[in-house]
């Protein structure tokens, strides 16, 4: 995963500060609930959405259907 410029991470938390705190304790930024990479996912596309958005299967696929 490549690592994001510091001061979009720092944007990220002052524009969506619950969402970024979930994300980082591994949690959907969308519904809170607590992400098994290894279990959660349909196929590798939606792991690397997941890297990118925090977002779990369901969240995924209810936002992007």
């Amino acid at each position: 995963m490549t690592k994001k410029n510091p001061k979009l991470v720092e944007l990220e938390k002052t524009l969506f500060p619950t969402e970024t705190e979930h994300k980082a304790e591994g949690k959907c930024p969308f519904c809170g609930k607590k992400i098994d990479v290894e279990t959660e996912f349909k196929d590798e596309l939606n792991k690397k959405e997941f890297g990118i958005s925090g977002l779990c299967q369901s969240c995924q696929d209810e936002t992007f259907k």
